[in-house]
């Protein structure tokens, strides 16, 4: 993911600052960063994959079908980071239209194959791998020609040109945005794992209700990315004419939304949890698990707001270091802390401690990002970046 989010804010600022050339040569790093990144992964899966399910998967069959479909779905890893830089360009310039053509092609199409491979042909969780992994192929194809057509003849002139002084140099620059944003995202996903870890320890039943609370987490979130790419995307831009005051005003127009739409999103969860829950699982032991651990799911799309769209803001304005450190706060002192005083004083069933964790872990994002964001302001520092644009 910072391959997507590290290509938006540097070509949100170069185009924000005038330099569509600067902003062209960014977009072949991170292309060759991709490439270099999605082969690396291929040749590392067959060594990783069955050492990291031994950590996070119960030995038996969930790791053996979840060991085969990480094989099968790496496969799209490089399709699937090069879409991300595509993403990356289309929202930097402001451009959320062709994301959503692209990830409705993908989505589309890997629901079709599902049927096909799983339903259809029984291939089971390897079909299914093996679906997505084909969607994304497809994806990356469609993120090219929407690209090529959709570019201005400037910007296709420039990347031809792929010998360009500004690419053989900048890379620390590029790497070291990146790799806040690595950190930053690598620990995030270090909670999710546990999330499912942990609930794989508790009982198949409670793994297979996280499997399905999960799915509602990720429907909210994804609606609140809107706003925070719409805050990324115009953050970026504001911060490249260096105009701090329509700065604040983009990240004002896009909060009151973001916070509507958590509401909406706790409100339909509210009214709607039975309904929504058999429309994931006919099974009543999986079902009646993720009905006592809702009310969490219920409160988090409402209650994360600001953890969305404060993500965006730092991510768009380059200020990626501090992303990094809350994040870092947010599952030391908050997620893990919360986890073991639940366990060890809390007379409940070890899931809702789980999720009680995971809710707070949420807030304490929105709440030290804004901490960031209200002491950035204070001492004036929105355009001193840690990591400026590279030269073109």
């Amino acid at each position: 993911n910072f391959l997507r989010n590290g290509t938006t804010s540097f070509v949100g600022r170069a185009l924000g600052a005038g330099r569509v050339e600067a902003a062209v040569t960014h977009l072949q790093r991170a292309m060759l960063m991709a490439v270099g990144l999605g082969l690396g992964i291929l040749l590392v899966q067959w060594i990783a994959v069955p050492l990291v399910m031994g950590v996070l998967a119960p030995a038996g069959e969930v790791q053996s079908l979840a060991t085969d479909y990480a094989w099968i779905r790496l496969l799209a890893a490089p399709a699937t980071l090069l879409t991300l830089v595509a993403n990356g360009w289309f929202v930097g310039t402001g451009d959320t239209k062709r994301p959503l053509a692209i990830v409705a092609t993908v989505n589309v199409l890997n629901i079709g194959l599902d049927v096909l491979f799983v339903a259809g042909l029984g291939w089971g969780s390897s079909g299914a791998a093996g679906a997505s992994a084909i969607a994304e192929w497809a994806g990356v194809v469609v993120a090219g020609v929407l690209w090529w057509r959709f570019a201005a003849s400037e910007v296709r002139a420039d990347v031809r040109r792929w010998r360009l002084k500004g690419l053989r140099s900048g890379w620390m620059r590029v790497v070291a945005l990146n790799g806040w944003l690595f950190g930053r995202t690598a620990t995030l996903y270090v909670v999710l794992t546990f999330v499912t870890a942990y609930a794989a320890r508790v009982g198949e039943d409670v793994l297979a209700a996280t499997a399905v609370l999960m799915q509602f987490m990720y429907l909210s979130s994804y609606a609140q990315d809107g706003y925070a790419h719409a805050a990324e995307a115009m953050s970026s831009r504001e911060i490249g004419r260096g105009d701090i005051r329509e700065f604040h005003r983009a990240n004002l127009a896009a909060a009151l939304p973001a916070l509507a739409i958590g509401a909406l999103f706790t409100v339909v969860y509210l009214v709607g949890r039975d309904p929504l829950i058999a429309l994931m699982t006919d099974l009543e032991p999986v079902a009646a698990t993720a009905r006592e651990y809702f009310p969490w799911v219920i409160a988090l799309p409402l209650f994360s707001a600001f953890a969305y769209l404060f993500d965006g803001v730092f991510l768009g304005s380059g200020h990626t270091r501090a992303m990094l450190v809350t994040m870092v706060a947010s599952a030391a002192l908050v997620f893990f802390p919360l986890v073991w005083v639940g366990e060890a004083f809390v007379p409940d069933d070890r899931g809702h401690d789980l999720w009680r964790a995971f809710l707070f872990f949420n807030v304490a994002r929105g709440v030290f990002l804004g901490i960031a964001y209200a002491v950035t302001t204070r001492r004036g520092r929105w355009l001193e970046h840690e990591e400026p644009l590279p030269a073109a």
